[in-house]
């Protein structure tokens, strides 16, 4: 484990901004980020080109905000595509499209016709690929946005 890196990214996950909900901060980005890490441990997600429709990760992302209890449902669609104002995280478009920057979450039909997929750093996405950096991953998101908004 390198843990230069390691403490690189674990200020990058807990850097990301948050979008305003109707009980404040919304806790979207974070379940997300939570569904990737554990869709990587079941072995669901087993290369860095995340979809947003994948059917594995929707479920994991439904499941989480069941888990949490949390009232305000996001779509997955939301954080998938906002999640990109963060330096880890990269939209990859189909050629000749450049990515936007949107205040406004694209529909489901502009993301089909310019997305090909999204996709962590790469030596993120290594390290997601050992457990125990998974495990303190995912403690440091929990104790960060979601224990310390409860």
């Amino acid at each position: 484990m390198d843990s230069f890196a390691v403490n690189i990214y674990k200020d990058m996950l807990l850097s990301i901004k948050q979008g305003k909900s109707v009980c404040g901060k919304s806790k979207a980005k974070p379940y997300f980020l939570l569904s990737m890490i554990e869709c990587i441990a079941l072995g669901k997600q087993t290369v860095n080109k995340i979809r947003w429709d994948n059917s594995e990760l929707i479920k994991t992302y439904d499941s989480i905000f069941r888990y949490y209890k949390d009232e305000h449902f996001v779509p997955l669609l939301v954080p998938y595509f906002h999640l990109s104002s963060s330096s880890f995280y990269h939209l990859v478009c189909k050629e000749g499209i450049t990515p936007q920057k949107h205040n406004r979450t694209p529909s489901q039909s502009f993301l089909r016709a310019n997305l090909l997929y999204a996709k962590l750093d790469d030596e993120l996405w290594g390290l997601l690929q050992t457990a125990g950096n998974r495990e303190f991953f995912k403690r440091c998101i929990i104790d960060r946005f979601i224990k310390e908004n409860k």
